[in-house]
């Protein structure tokens, strides 16, 4: 009779149990959610860096096709910046000029620029920022009749 008391005394630990875990898995889908969106924020902010990175190169590659033109080469202004828009992001480029020397194995003379290329990518609530800096050398080619 003893046994049967003790079953008796059992009745609605499965409720209790079933109580307890809900609350556990309450928790652990909490976790979850709070994880979720923490990557979401990361990845976030990656494809700003992405797309400021992107506008930055983007600068840089602009400056060195109108470069490769002579447009920058031949001018008397030694340092000067301008700005390029790339898709929804904004690239300031910077360069200043270096001195013209003569480069002794085929007597080419070249110069040097010294750009700098920020590249912002727009975004709320905070806008990437990245900047790049490159050396580019160009060769100085002299036109007919101007030797």
């Amino acid at each position: 009779m003893k046994t049967k008391d003790r079953l008796m005394e059992q009745k609605g630990i499965a409720l209790v149990v079933a109580l307890i875990m809900l609350l556990v898995l309450t928790f652990v889908g909490l976790a979850a959610l709070s994880f979720t969106s923490y990557e979401v924020k990361i990845s976030g902010n990656e494809r700003v860096y992405n797309n400021a990175f992107y506008a930055g190169d983007g600068g840089i590659e602009n400056f060195r096709g109108r470069v490769s033109t002579g447009e920058f080469v031949y001018t008397m202004v030694n340092s000067s910046s301008y700005q390029v828009s790339i898709g929804d992001c904004v690239s300031t480029v910077r360069y200043k000029k270096g001195t013209p020397y003569i480069d002794p194995g085929n007597s080419v003379t070249y110069i040097d620029f010294f750009v700098t290329s920020e590249g912002v990518s727009p975004n709320f609530p905070i806008a990437g920022r990245v900047v790049i800096e490159s050396i580019i050398q160009v060769a100085m080619m002299t036109q007919e009749g101007y030797n």
